[in-house]
């Protein structure tokens, strides 16, 4: 999980203010603003996490469609040998004796 620094120094006008010397409102505005930035923060490397699982997720989808693609194309090579072989034998079988002479 990120960390992120909190502001505790505020340069407004090129003049420095510790935060903990401001009004309280001041000070909950700023503490509000860290909070938010350190959500940020969760948010941007959540999302990172996010992106790079969806690249390896697409990897393997791409794997998967070019393998069940080739298990097919397989599958349809082993049937049409079968169907090729099945004729070639019923030929053989149908095929007249040829006459003797003598």
């Amino acid at each position: 999980m990120p960390t992120v620094a909190d502001i505790t120094v505020l340069n407004i006008d090129e003049n420095p203010y510790e935060v903990k010397d401001l009004s309280e409102e001041v000070r909950s505005l700023v503490e509000l603003y860290n909070e938010w930035n350190q959500k940020e923060a969760e948010v941007r490397d959540e999302l990172t996490r996010f992106q790079a699982a969806k690249e390896t997720l697409s990897r393997q989808i791409i794997t998967k469609v070019r393998e069940d693609l080739a298990a097919q194309e397989a599958a349809a090579n082993d049937a049409s040998t079968e169907d090729s072989a099945e004729v070639v034998t019923e030929e053989v079988v149908e095929a007249p004796a040829a006459p003797a002479t003598a």
